[in-house]
């Protein structure tokens, strides 16, 4: 473990060296400003941008920023779901491959060289969770007159970092409560400070109306979502089976299994364990938008703690959280004003201090390592029961 983190380290140091180079080379380059021109840099994950997304529609109505070009640096995992929704906001978007950023010379290169030709007059680094090898030094590259971001997170790991090397690349750091808070409240107490205006938006919201129906075939189902981005936080599939199992016996449901292409492999391992022919596998099957959708007509979504999640909690759709409670406290639970239809399910660690939930956040707020394999199926088909008995 010793050995990995110390690779990691000197990975990143070897990074940012190779960045600096990137950076001068850039930098002989003639840039030409461009008046009210504004880029909103977001790198992080699925969830993260629909707890971020509804900020794009205040921003681009702002008496600040009305007036401007505005562009969006995003991640290209979720540019299906920006691209849908949020395009009459925004008037162009950069996608970047977060990989082959960090990874590839000349895909940084580029990536760098595109920012910096063009010559954008403010940049806002919108996470709160601000990452040296990314948001950071883009910011950096950009030399935008004005440089915005948070005063970010307040991890012992990364904070140092910030502000021994990072925070002078910004000439504007907007300060951050220091305790942990819901992150689309973040994200509200962010903007409403650069836009000087009080932000009404109570929860995050999606209309999907316009989404094309492509699955309207299947009908009375529950979703299953067996993804994660991380290993930690993927409850086994052999639970996820047990649970399915007895979904279909008890209940006689159609259960859908939904994920991206890599969850395939996990698809395969449940279905090879299920006893049953009532079950559809779609993983790999739909992108973001339609994802949405057939959460949104959903009896129930039952997922460790991912994107899909946050798609249930906003179209209002009754769901199963499996989770370690990672980052507890900034993207769930959601906050008992928000109203959602969400049942969470955490190893015994947390579940039995949840009258705590100040110690909950100091402890777990800025990551978990508990075993996820510690919920037992028997908690899972609990909360199904409570969901589906009388409904």
């Amino acid at each position: 473990m010793k050995i990995n983190l110390l690779l990691v380290k000197t990975l990143n140091i070897y990074r940012f060296l190779i960045y600096l180079l990137i950076d001068f080379i850039i930098s002989f380059y003639k840039q030409e400003k461009k008046n009210n021109s504004l880029l909103l840099i977001r790198l992080d994950l699925i969830g993260d941008y629909l707890l971020f997304r509804n900020f794009l529609q205040i921003i681009r109505e702002s008496e600040k920023f009305k007036d401007y070009h505005i562009t969006l640096l995003g991640n290209e995992i979720w540019k299906s779901l920006a691209e849908k929704f949020d395009k009459e906001f925004v008037d162009e978007f950069i996608w970047i491959n977060r990989k082959k950023f960090n990874d590839n010379f000349f895909y940084k290169f580029k990536v760098l060289k595109i920012i910096y030709l063009k010559g954008f007059e403010t940049v806002i680094e919108c996470s709160y969770s601000r990452e040296i090898l990314f948001g950071d030094v883009i910011v950096n590259t950009s030399r935008a007159q004005n440089r915005i971001g948070s005063s970010g997170a307040n991890d012992n790991y990364v904070k140092w970092k910030r502000n021994l090397i990072t925070n002078k690349y910004y000439n504007h750091i907007i300060p951050a409560r220091n305790d942990i808070i819901f992150e689309f409240e973040r994200n509200k107490e962010f903007f409403s400070q650069i836009l000087n205006q009080n932000i009404t938006i109570n929860k995050p919201y999606l209309s999907i109306e316009r989404v094309e129906n492509k699955f309207s075939y299947l009908k009375n189902f529950i979703i299953v979502f067996p993804g994660a981005t991380q290993k930690k936080r993927k409850w086994s599939t052999d639970k996820f089976a047990e649970v399915i199992n007895y979904i279909i016996s008890e209940y006689k449901l159609l259960i859908v299994i939904a994920g991206s292409k890599k969850d395939t492999v996990l698809a395969k391992k449940i279905l090879s364990k299920v006893n049953y022919n009532l079950i559809e596998d779609l993983t790999g099957k739909t992108d973001l938008p339609q994802l949405a959708k057939l959460i949104s007509q959903a009896r129930l979504l039952i997922s460790n703690e991912t994107g899909a999640i946050h798609f249930a909690a906003i179209l209002n759709t009754p769901f199963i959280c499996i989770s370690i409670g990672n980052h507890f406290g900034r993207f769930h639970p959601y906050p008992d004003e928000m109203v959602v239809k969400g049942e969470y399910i955490f190893p015994d660690e947390i579940k039995k201090s949840l009258n705590d939930i100040d110690y909950l956040k100091t402890k777990f707020g800025y990551g978990s390592n508990l075993n996820i394999n510690e919920i037992s199926v028997n908690d899972v088909i609990m909360k199904v029961d409570k969901f589906l008995r009388n409904n």
